[in-house]
């Protein structure tokens, strides 16, 4: 990683949002190609994806810059604005919807990461979630890959440690799927599972 760093941390809203669609959807067309999302993004799709933080009541996006360089970013909306398909995994719990605030993704470009940052970057969205007062639950997706996936790489660290490092718990039994195409050019379906951490 860079040494010398002017890292700074920029949380947005509403209006905010929809001005930072462009380097969000940028961020997201670099990062999830690797494994283990193997995730080949359109524009067009990010940028309409993206839109919904911008719209949703409490939706935020924290971008992370070094100098005038975006390197990392992290974006949240209340469950219940999401898809359908992330609602229904939780249509059997005993977690009230309307108390969970859903963690859309967490990145960093790779000089930028295992050093802290991601940590950093989740206390601050936690503390914004709370001075909401309205979420007692945070709740996140991952990509669910065999372990011997040809793609995956020699030194590759699951993200599920710096789940459980941070105190997020796996969901056991709760779980959706979403297609997209892969780098290959194939479209696959994709398990993902769900983890839930307390903000009490």
């Amino acid at each position: 990683m860079n040494e010398k760093m002017d890292i700074a941390e920029h949380l947005l809203s509403g209006a905010a949002v929809a001005e930072a669609l462009d380097d969000l959807a940028t961020l997201r067309l670099a990062i999830f190609p690797e494994y283990p999302y193997l995730y080949q993004g359109r524009r067009a799709d990010e940028l309409t994806y993206l839109a919904s933080y911008a719209e949703a009541p409490d939706a935020c996006a924290i971008l992370v810059c070094d100098g005038l360089t975006v390197i990392g970013a992290a974006t949240g909306m209340p469950l219940v604005h999401e898809d359908t398909r992330i609602l229904d995994a939780f249509s059997g719990t005993i977690f009230p919807l309307n108390e969970i605030y859903y963690v859309g993704e967490l990145l960093f470009r790779p000089n930028y990461r295992n050093c802290g940052l991601g940590q950093k970057l989740l206390d601050r969205l936690e503390s914004h979630i709370r001075s909401l007062g309205r979420y007692r639950k945070l709740t996140c997706a991952t990509v669910e890959r065999p372990e011997d996936h040809p793609l995956r790489p020699r030194d590759y660290i699951p993200i599920s440690r710096f789940l459980a490092r941070t105190g997020f718990a796996r969901l056991s039994g709760v779980t959706t799927s979403f297609i997209w195409r892969e780098t290959d050019g194939v479209k696959r379906n994709h398990p993902m599972q769900f983890w839930i951490k307390s903000l009490d």
